[in-house]
Formats: C-alpha cells, sequence, structure tokens
C-alpha cells in the first residue's frame, strides 16, 4: 500500500508539472465517460429497469394483425378480447383498456382538464395493484347488457392518488360521492368506488397523460364487433411468452375458420409490456448508443496516443529506474497509477457533463417526441457504479501499451544516446507507437460523420417533398360534432352545416381554397386502409375484398395536395346525396389491382368492420400523387370519395391562404363553434410547417445529434492527428537538418511529413468506410427518400475528413520546412 501511495504521489507531481497535458486527457476522457454515463441513465431507465408491478417480466400486450394488408398492432376487437380472455389457459387473466389510453375531457360545467382511462375490471387484478381505499371495478360492472334496445351498465369510477388529493383534501368521504364528466358533449356521471395508491399510472407510460380517473369499461360478450381495445395479460407461472403465443395463435385461426366475417384475415401477436415502452424509440436508442460509444473509444484512443507518445520521451528515465533497481512491476505500477489519476479526473468531470447532458437532453427533445418513462431517468447508483467502472476500464485502455513499452526498456540501446532515442528514417510509420490507434481514431470519427450526413441528406430530401406544398401558407384545424348532435341528426343535419362553414371560409380575406377532409395530414402507411371489391374487371379485387386507402373530401383536396389528373375527372360539387355514388383512385390503386385494363366505369364496395353496406362506388378518375404531404411516403393504393354523398360528423379542414395563415387563425375558430352552437368540438390549429415540423421531429433530432457527435469526433481525431505527427516530426528535426545540408528542398520536406501523416489517416478513413457500412444499416430505418450506402455521403464524409486530417498535417510539415539546417545538425 506504501508503494501505492507513493506511486500516485508522484504521478500526481508529474501531472501537476505539465497543466495542458493533463487538462488535454483528463477533458477528453470526461467527453467520454460523460457521453456514455448519460446514455446508460436513459437506456437503463427506460430499457433496463424492471416495470413497477410484481413479476413484471409475465406481462404481456396483445396485438391483432392483418396478413392481407400487412397491418401489425392493430387493437383488437371486444369480440375477440372475449374470445381470447374465455380460451387462452396460458394466462392468469387479461384486462382491456381503450385504444388510445388516456383521453383528456373536462369536468362538466368547468374548463378543468380530466384525464380518464377506460379499463376493463381485471386490469387491476392482472396488474397485481390494490387499491389504497375503497375497492375495484366488480365483474359485472364490465359487462354492458341489452335494456330497451341501448346497452346498459353502471358507470363508477376510481380516482388516482394525485387527483384524490388534490380535489378532495384526501378524505375517506370521497367514496360513494359523483364526478362529472363532459364526454362529447354529454354530461356524464359516475359514482367514486375507490381510490388508487400513489405511483400507480397505467395505462401511462403507454400513453403521454397520467390518468386522473378510471371509469369501467364495458363489454358486449355476445358481439363480435365493438370498440377496438389494448389487451394486457399475465402468463401463468411457468409458462414462456412462445408458448403463449403457440396457444393464441390457434386460437386466432379457430376464430377465423368460425367467424370469416370479422376475423378472416386477422391474427394476434403477444410481446413483452416491457418492449412496448420503447417500440417507437427503439432504433434511435440504439443509434445514439452505437454513437456515444464511439465517442468513448474515439476518447480512450485518444488518451492512449497522447500517452503513448509521452512514454517514448521517457524511455531514458524509465531506463534509469531500472538500472537503479526498480522492477517491471514496479514501472507497470507507476504507469497504471498514472492512469488511474488520469481515469478518477475524467470520471468525476463526466458525471459532471452526464448530469448536464440528460437536461439538455430532455430539454432539447421536441414536445412531438414521446418517450416512455423519460421523466424518471437520473444519475442513480447504478449509473454511479457504471461511470466509475467506465473509468477503470477507461485506465486499463489507455495505460497498457505505454506499461508494456517502458516495463522493458533497452538500457544499452537508450543510455548511449544524449537524450532518447532518434526515430529511424527507414522505420515506417504504421510501425511507431501510436499508428494503430490513431487508424482506429479516424475509422470511428468517419462512421459518426458519414452518419451525420446520411442524416442530413435525408432531412433535405424530406423537406424538398414538403416544399411543393407550400407549408407556409398552409393552415389545418379538426373539427367535430358532439355525440348527442350526431345520434339526433341524419346525413343532411351533419353534412350541411360542414358545407356552409367550407363556403364561409372560402369567403373570408387571403383565402386562396378550402377543402374537407376525414384525416389531415394522412395518417402513416396503412393506418387508414379499408378493404375494397370490385365488381368485375378482373383481377384478385374482383374475386376478394384487398387493402386501399379511404378519404372523404370535397373537390378542393386534389389541387391543395398537388394531384394531377390522368384519366377521367375529378369529384365534383355536382356529386351530392341521390346522385350516382361516385370514387376517384389513385395510380397507385390501378396499376396494384388493375395493370392490364382502364379502371374507369368499374364498380367499387368499401367493406366496413361491422356491415357490409351495400355502397357502390363508381370509379370517375385516376389521379397521380406526389409523395404524401409530411411523412413523404409513397402513396398506398387509395380510393376518395365526395364528402357530400358520404358525409362525416368530425375531420379537418385545410386552407390555403395569400399570406400568413395565423391570421385568420382566429377567425375559423369562430365560425367552426357558429356551426352547431353547443355542439361543436374544436381542434388546435396548425399551420403546414408545424406538421412538417411534428413529423419529421424523430429524424431531424436524430440528425442534430448526430451532427454533434460527428463533429466531436472529427475534433478529436484532429487533436490525435496533429499531436502525433507534430511528436514525430519534432524527433526528426536532426534527420530533416541533414536532409536539407544534402540540398532537399521545403517542399520536399513538407511532401515527406504530410506523405507520412496522410498514409495513416487513410488507412483510417479505408476502415472506417467498411464499419460505416455496418452503422448505416442501423439508420435505414430513420432515413428518408437515400438508401443506407449512399455515395455521396460515404464520399463526402470521406473527402471531408480526408481534408481535415491533411491540415492537422500541415501545420508540423510547414514547421518541419522552416527547419535551419545549422540549428538541426546540432539538435541534442
Amino acid at each position: 500500500m506504501e508503494s501505492i501511495l507513493q506511486d500516485l504521489r508522484l504521478a500526481l507531481r508529474i501531472f501537476c508539472k505539465s497543466p495542458g497535458f493533463t487538462a488535454v486527457v483528463v477533458l477528453t476522457l470526461a467527453l467520454g465517460i460523460g457521453a456514455n454515463t448519460a446514455m446508460f441513465s436513459v437506456l437503463y431507465g427506460l430499457v433496463l429497469r424492471s416495470l413497477p408491478y410484481t413479476d413484471s417480466s409475465q406481462l404481456v400486450m396483445l396485438w391483432d394483425s392483418n396478413s392481407k394488408t400487412g397491418q401489425s398492432q392493430i387493437p383488437v376487437e371486444e369480440g375477440a378480447f372475449t374470445i381470447l380472455r374465455n380460451q387462452a389457459k396460458g394466462f392468469d387473466d387479461m384486462a382491456a383498456f381503450r385504444a388510445g389510453g388516456g383521453l383528456v375531457t373536462t369536468l362538466w360545467g368547468t374548463d378543468e382538464h380530466v384525464v380518464y382511462a377506460f379499463v376493463t375490471p381485471q386490469l387491476f387484478s392482472v396488474l397485481n395493484v390494490a387499491p389504497l381505499l375503497g375497492r375495484t371495478f366488480t365483474d359485472s360492472e364490465g359487462i354492458a347488457v341489452a335494456d330497451g334496445g341501448q346497452w346498459a351498465f353502471p358507470r363508477v369510477a376510481i380516482l388516482s392518488y394525485a387527483y384524490w388529493r388534490q380535489h378532495y383534501g384526501a378524505s375517506s368521504g370521497a367514496l360513494g360521492k359523483t364526478i362529472n364528466l363532459n364526454r362529447f358533449g354529454e354530461k356524464t356521471q359516475y359514482t367514486i368506488v375507490g381510490v388508487m395508491p400513489n405511483g400507480f399510472d397505467f395505462p401511462y407510460p403507454l400513453t403521454r397523460n397520467k390518468p386522473d380517473v378510471w371509469t369501467n369499461l364495458p363489454i358486449v360478450e355476445t358481439s363480435l364487433d365493438g370498440n377496438d381495445l389494448a389487451v394486457l395479460g399475465r402468463l401463468k407461472k411457468g409458462t414462456s411468452l412462445a408458448q403463449a403465443q403457440i396457444e393464441i395463435s390457434t386460437i386466432a385461426a379457430r376464430m377465423r375458420a368460425e367467424y370469416p366475417k370479422y376475423f378472416k384475415d386477422e391474427d394476434v401477436r403477444a410481446g413483452p409490456l416491457s418492449s412496448e415502452l420503447t417500440r417507437n424509440v427503439r432504433s434511435i436508442l440504439w443509434v445514439l448508443l452505437a454513437a456515444f460509444t464511439f465517442i468513448l473509444l474515439i476518447a480512450c484512443a485518444n488518451v492512449g496516443n497522447l500517452l503513448l507518445v509521452r512514454a517514448v520521451s521517457r524511455e531514458k528515465e524509465m531506463a534509469i529506474r531500472a538500472t537503479l533497481g526498480a522492477s517491471r512491476l514496479a514501472l507497470v505500477r507507476q504507469m497504471l497509477a498514472e492512469g488511474m489519476l488520469l481515469a478518477i479526473g475524467g470520471g468525476m468531470l463526466g458525471l459532471l457533463l452526464a448530469y448536464g447532458s440528460l437536461r439538455a437532453f430532455v430539454a432539447l427533445l421536441p414536445q412531438s417526441i414521446y418517450i416512455p418513462r423519460l421523466d424518471s431517468v437520473a444519475l442513480d447508483a447504478r449509473v454511479l457504479a457504471f461511470a466509475a467502472l467506465l473509468s477503470v476500464l477507461a485506465a486499463g485502455v489507455f495505460s497498457v501499451l505505454p506499461s508494456l513499452r517502458l516495463a522493458r526498456p533497452n538500457l544499452n540501446e537508450t543510455m548511449k544516446s544524449g537524450s532518447t532515442r532518434k526515430s529511424s528514417p527507414t522505420r515506417s510509420v504504421l510501425r511507431r507507437p501510436g499508428s494503430a490507434l490513431l487508424i482506429v481514431e479516424v475509422s470511428l470519427a468517419l462512421v459518426l460523420l458519414t452518419g451525420a450526413l446520411l442524416m442530413l441528406r435525408s432531412m433535405q430530401k424530406l423537406l424538398a417533398v414538403n416544399n411543393q406544398f407550400q407549408p407556409e401558407h398552409l393552415l389545418s384545424m379538426d373539427v367535430g360534432m358532439d355525440n348527442p348532435y350526431r345520434s339526433q341528426s341524419n346525413n343532411n343535419g351533419i353534412r350541411i352545416p360542414f358545407e356552409q362553414f367550407e363556403q364561409r371560409i372560402a369567403a373570408m380575406p387571403g383565402v386562396e381554397a378550402v377543402a374537407l377532409a376525414h384525416s389531415f395530414p394522412p395518417p402513416p402507411h396503412g393506418h387508414t386502409w379499408q378493404q375494397f371489391k370490385a365488381a368485375g374487371g378482373g383481377g384478385r379485387i374482383a374475386d376478394d375484398f384487398q387493402p386501399a386507402d379511404m378519404q372523404t373530401v370535397t373537390p378542393g383536396y386534389f389541387d391543395m395536395m398537388r394531384m394531377a389528373l390522368v384519366r377521367g375527372r375529378w369529384l365534383a360539387d355536382a356529386d351530392r346525396d341521390g346522385t350516382l355514388p361516385v370514387a376517384v383512385i389513385n395510380e397507385a390503386m390501378a396499376e396494384a389491382y388493375w395493370p392490364n385494363r382502364d379502371p374507369l366505369e368499374l364498380k367499387v364496395h368499401p367493406k366496413y368492420r361491422s356491415t357490409e353496406k351495400d355502397v357502390w362506388y363508381t370509379i370517375v378518375g385516376v389521379v397521380r400523387e406526389p409523395k404524401r404531404f409530411a411523412t413523404g411516403d409513397t402513396p398506398d393504393p387509395a380510393v376518395y370519395v365526395a364528402y357530400a354523398q358520404a358525409p362525416w360528423a368530425g375531420g379537418a379542414v385545410l386552407v390555403r391562404t395569400a399570406g400568413d395563415p395565423k391570421g385568420i387563425g382566429a377567425a375559423m375558430r369562430s365560425i367552426a363553434l357558429q356551426m352547431v352552437p353547443g355542439h361543436m368540438v374544436v381542434g388546435p390549429l396548425q399551420t403546414g410547417d408545424k406538421l412538417i415540423s411534428e413529423s419529421s421531429a424523430m429524424p431531424r433530432f436524430a440528425t442534430e445529434l448526430l451532427a454533434a457527435f460527428s463533429g466531436l469526433a472529427v475534433l478529436l481525431a484532429v487533436v490525435g492527428i496533429y499531436g502525433l505527427i507534430s511528436y514525430y516530426t519534432s524527433r526528426r528535426t536532426q534527420e530533416i537538418g541533414i536532409r536539407m545540408a544534402l540540398g532537399a528542398q521545403r517542399a520536399q520536406v513538407i511532401s515527406l511529413v504530410l506523405r507520412e501523416g496522410m498514409l495513416v489517416a487513410g488507412l483510417g478513413i479505408a476502415v472506417g468506410v467498411l464499419v460505416a457500412l455496418a452503422f448505416a444499416r442501423s439508420l435505414a430505418s430513420l432515413l428518408y427518400g437515400i438508401p443506407a450506402t449512399d455515395f455521396v455521403s460515404f464520399a463526402g464524409a470521406a473527402a471531408l475528413l480526408a481534408i481535415v486530417a491533411l491540415a492537422a498535417c500541415y501545420i508540423p510539415a510547414r514547421r518541419a520546412m522552416r527547419v535551419d539546417p545549422m540549428v538541426a545538425l546540432r539538435y541534442e
């Protein structure tokens, strides 16, 4: 112990005599350790930390999938939930909650927002959570029974701990009282039967909002259709997920055979509840983990190079120590002590950087990106242990090479020199100490730089697609009618107010065009798929139902979305209720289902979920669609029908203006609320720029992070290249003097230094290109419009890093060019 303390004191004195060197090493290490500690905090909080439920590994989510459309992660129908719950023996039980999770409403008669969740009674027992006060829902409260043509059920509610304390003063007297919620314009009264314990927030974090109130979700057990549900199950002990999947697949097969009208193409898939929390952000998490790891490796390589080069200059010191009796173990211990001190300093500073990085990550994360459990990410004891482990590993990595080199000093070779040995002019630069680490450093920097350029080019492609829609002049607003008005009105009662609304908006100053659409922006791939069958025309769509998007729009929508007419005609104002039902399809549908004939005048029939309505739409036009707004997706097969022939009670109004669209927002909202006074539900106003920003938030954020990391990696690589070439150039001062005394020109000297430096950098770039090919594949899901092997990105990254490396080599080369031969010949 005394020897170790002596080594530490000596190392501390050495570092105090070289404050610049010490600061560079500690800061470089801090960047690598801090970045990885922050990333580990995120991964642990989101992925590795177990869920706060008993035996949470047994909890699984069940989703529907459609083999025909290719859709997955589809909410399960009520009928399927009942069948699965009754027949699956590998589960202790199953529960369901309304897909979409936490819904936001207000207390009746107030503007106070309340988040509520519809859940079946089994949810609390499946999660194995007991109420703090009162009870949970009974089985009978989860069943709807027929009563005079209506479905009747008791309405009961359970409060969250926070809502109970805030509104009822944590009083047990809250039980039995009623809470009145405003649901789609209806006053809905619920009786409070329980209070959940503090910290219970399910279905959060699957959803953005923590529930204030849980209300009972009644199931119609005799129905095979119904609400879309998210299903949660608890596996029996001893039952694996694979075994459970086989069982539910067997049940799904029986459902398809017995009820082909409802489940013909359906299957059911199970996955761990924990994996659901990161499903939407999994790709970016692994990309960031790889990026942070590269930063740590670059930092360690840089520090290792600095120490290795410094160790070469200490060969005489170590030779003298060995001559005076120091053993190899003592020399290795001394170097490890120095490495450990640097690692401790870098680790402590890295923790501060990690704390700041976490706060910056949360602050800079776009609001449209929701990462479950991010609010619980923190620097805890496990993270501190991880940082300590990284520091120790880093100390070992960048201390081992200098230790091995200096632990075996060549006493005769070293002591006969006036100082240290000179570099052999015939020794290849690739065999000099530090060259291998520098190659690794440059290659990793190229990997990150390539990733950043791929993401940048992808964002440019997406922005170019969206610019054709002139998003700076586009405004969107969701509008809808509440449930009481819809249930009391016929189609004309719904259609006429919306048509009048469209006319009033079109008459406003500055408005160039108006359109109504069932949904905007268009949902992602497959989310609005309906199934269609054609009357004649041949092909598989004439034999069976086939998938296609379905949108109900007004005629102005086509021009708004920059579509071009290929054949036939557009939808027109004359296409109204009472006239021939018509539809316009896009080229993608024509090519998919009628590749060898003209589909005009053919009739298509949409298959609805609950009934097969006998509405046949005659195809009157074929349009060419550009890439989809906001997402940039290639259009799927799509059918557009006239709003006047298939009116809806809620959708989006789109407005294109001559100037800034925000100026008409307040007037639009006022007109919408006046459509049917007291019965309108109006959503937020959103500009085209905002919609694009939200849809591209994930790849844009990843681009910004990768750009920052690649910049840091290139900076570290430049420091490494400059330090190594500068050091070896200074050790060749006498050799350069001799060369110049014998007639070498300055241009030849600078070429010599540049050639050696660029040889190392070039090899690093070549290796980096191979590694970048693998890294680029992990970015594929985040890229748009370019392949993961995009030549421009790879070539640009290689060229940029080569230029930077050339600049880093040029400074020591220029210094060598100015060497005075007479001074150089007397050097040392």
